[in-house]
């Protein structure tokens, strides 16, 4: 059971921001504290990146210090940025502003970033006393493009809600894999790639990790995502566009999560001479419902 004493409240919200004519956006990101109490120990903001979209300068945050915890430029590969500070005042809020470019071939429908505030894993000072408000899904608007020219393939996939006991055992979850291009014996010809980022509090022990599974950044923090991607083996949609691959990946909820529907946002995309057109249906989020013992 933890012993801090200095109860904290950090929260953080942003609203939607556009992308200009040329794939430009700017993110306004608020983080605060609403305890009457500060900060005296680390705390940061976590920046995780929309698929087909890249922050090209660490943002400049007075009182802060901003560095990468993982970059990857790939279409479908999140990046991580995080903005530290030494500690932070009771009662206050601060602004964070993270400049965004989106990707030419980025689908009509922009996937969604997370900010997430918290105090950090070396804090050894202060506790929040409410993490249902530290995670801020952020999403873009865009100008809609002209209808994208089909590839062979139309990628998407589906997953259940999941209630998990926070500090408990693993879980699989199913996550169905699908080509809406697919027909009788004729399905995608090489593996497909399906990245996402954990949700918060949330882990993917190595045990039970399906064949093809990659950790492409890895965090112990429960307030930092791991990044991982799976290769999907060749033949979604074999059977048809209405039969699943199905892929069982194992969760865990960690100690201390709060007791809400936490989400993340995955992608399915093909690999090599499997392609596709419109992506707007290849992303969305999934979510894992962390519950109190007894509660399922």
């Amino acid at each position: 059971m933890s012993t801090l004493t200095n109860i904290v409240n950090l929260y953080c919200r942003t609203n939607a921001a556009t992308y200009d004519g040329s794939g430009n956006a700017t993110l306004t990101i608020t983080v605060g504290n609403f305890s009457s109490v500060a900060a005296t120990g680390p705390v940061s903001l976590k920046v995780i990146t929309p698929f087909y979209a890249n922050v090209n300068a660490l943002p400049t945050v007075s009182g802060a210090t901003s560095s990468w915890l993982y970059q990857n430029t790939a279409d479908d590969v999140p990046s991580i940025i995080q903005v530290s500070f030494s500690g932070f005042p009771a009662n206050s809020s601060q602004t964070v502003s993270v400049s965004f470019s989106l990707n030419s071939n980025a689908p009509n429908l922009p996937p969604f970033g997370r900010a997430i505030f918290t105090t950090d894993a070396a804090n050894t000072t202060d506790q929040d006393s409410d993490l249902t408000r530290n995670v801020w899904l952020f999403l873009f608007v865009r100008s809609s493009l002209g209808t994208p020219t089909a590839g062979n393939t139309n990628l998407y996939y589906t997953s259940p809600q999941t209630p998990l006991i926070a500090g408990s055992g693993t879980s699989a979850v199913p996550f169905n894999f699908y080509n809406g291009a697919g027909t009788l014996l004729s399905g995608t010809g090489h593996p497909s790639h399906f990245t996402f980022s954990t949700p918060f509090y949330t882990g993917v022990p190595s045990a039970g990790r399906p064949s093809g599974f990659t950790a492409l950044y890895e965090n112990n923090d429960p307030a930092i995502p791991s990044v991982y991607q799976l290769a999907v083996p060749a033949g979604v949609g074999l059977l048809g566009p209405t039969v699943p691959t199905t892929i069982n990946i194992p969760f865990q909820v960690q100690t201390g999560a709060p007791r809400l529907l936490t989400q993340s946002s995955a992608i399915v995309v093909p690999t090599s001479t499997d392609t596709q057109g419109d992506f707007s249906t290849a992303h969305h989020r999934f979510g894992i419902l962390s519950v109190a013992a007894g509660a399922v």
